[in-house]
């Protein structure tokens, strides 16, 4: 039998490493958008605590044969995330512009 002091020694051995990664690793959101060049619809994908995603929303513009301006891409805390975001669509779907959600499409590895 393995003496209880031991025993909790090893199980805060454990454990000790997922909060001191999860501190160090706060959750972020990518969020990249374009506006079509001759379509006037925005394109736009997020993603939460990924790699930069940009080269991935990029390609399936390409793939897509959309004609876009530069994508813009950020990568932000969740809270400044949903103002930046709200605002966004607000405006965007207020304006002319169509706009299309395409982060199940972007979030593929080409």
């Amino acid at each position: 039998m393995i003496n209880p002091v031991v025993r909790l020694l090893l199980i805060a051995i454990f454990l000790a490493p997922i909060p001191a990664f999860a501190a160090s690793d706060p959750a972020h959101i990518q969020f990249c958008w374009t506006i079509g060049k001759f379509d006037q619809t925005v394109y736009y994908a997020e993603v939460e605590n990924r790699e930069d995603r940009q080269a991935s929303f990029e390609a399936l513009l390409d793939i897509s044969g959309i004609d876009h301006h530069a994508v813009k891409c950020s990568t932000t805390d969740l809270m400044s995330f949903r103002f930046s975001r709200a605002t966004l669509l607000k405006d965007w779907l207020a304006s002319e512009f169509e706009v299309v959600n395409t982060t199940f499409l972007s979030d593929l590895d080409y």
